[in-house]
């Protein structure tokens, strides 16, 4: 059996557009061939839904950074759903750090639906769903490295993470995508007769341990931001890169491999 995940924005959706429709000839290929394309997204699980429904998929979904996964069914409790809101604790936490710190962070939280739609090129209606989430906190940091280091390591202390996504610098609890796709392989794998293998395609740094941890990742490129660093993973030639940004470099990667047998 195989898995196809995917990152959203920059990877599958267009940086600008955020439009996935250059994909859909590999997505109805993945689709023909009965391959699950499972969302592993910064993006919270109600701006995911509508994505989800206009590709024509549904769950599970990997949500906000890896922080929670959806729709596993009945016989697994969706990570993070029955504890009191990590997104909650991580608001109460930025109002306690000292000021010098916490004036160099502003989240989705400090934003109203218009200062989040201008800063993520959404319509109001989407940047409304951005709004709704349950455990990550997506903003921007102005500080100087050092201090950088210092709001990282005060986070660290009380359980959480930050990390640097194709647009946000993401405040997070301490797991990530490739957890969470850990999960669902887990899942997929019990019902499964043969070994479960795993694509990823993610474009930033967030993505990576994801990327790492599939049998075959894909970066897809992203001339908004600096590539992703070179690893071992990649020298072994277990993660490739595609030339192509977003869904026209997806829908390559994703023919690609079909054609030389791995999907």
């Amino acid at each position: 059996m195989k898995l196809v995940f995917t990152d959203l924005d920059g990877t599958l959706l267009d940086h600008d557009s955020y439009s996935f429709e250059a994909a859909r000839p590999a997505l109805d290929l993945l689709a023909s061939r009965g391959i699950p394309v499972i969302l592993a997204s910064s993006k919270t699980e109600a701006e995911m839904r509508p994505i989800a429904e206009a590709i024509g998929m549904g769950y599970p979904m990997i949500v906000e950074n890896g922080a929670g996964v959806v729709g596993l069914g009945a016989d697994i409790e969706d990570t993070g759903m029955r504890s009191v809101s990590p997104y909650k604790r991580l608001r109460d936490l930025l109002r306690e750090l000292p000021k010098e710190l916490s004036a160099c962070f502003e989240g989705f939280g400090d934003w109203d639906v218009a200062r989040v739609a201008s800063e993520t090129g959404l319509p109001l209606p989407a940047a409304e769903r951005a709004r709704q989430r349950h455990f990550s906190e997506p903003g921007r940091f102005t500080g100087t490295e050092a201090q950088r280091q210092a709001f990282i390591a005060l986070l660290d202390a009380q359980g959480f993470t930050a990390v640097q996504g194709g647009r946000f610098f993401t405040l997070m609890p301490k797991t990530s995508k490739a957890a969470r796709m850990a999960e669902v392989v887990a899942h997929y794998q019990r019902n499964a007769l043969e070994t479960v293998r795993t694509v990823a395609l993610g474009d930033a740094p967030n993505d990576l341990t994801m990327l790492e941890a599939a049998d075959c990742g894909i970066i897809i490129a992203n001339p908004a931001h600096s590539p992703l660093p070179v690893t071992q993973r990649e020298r072994e030639g277990a993660i490739l890169r595609s030339e192509q940004s977003g869904p026209k470099g997806w829908n390559i990667m994703i023919h690609q491999l079909v054609a030389t047998g791995f999907l």
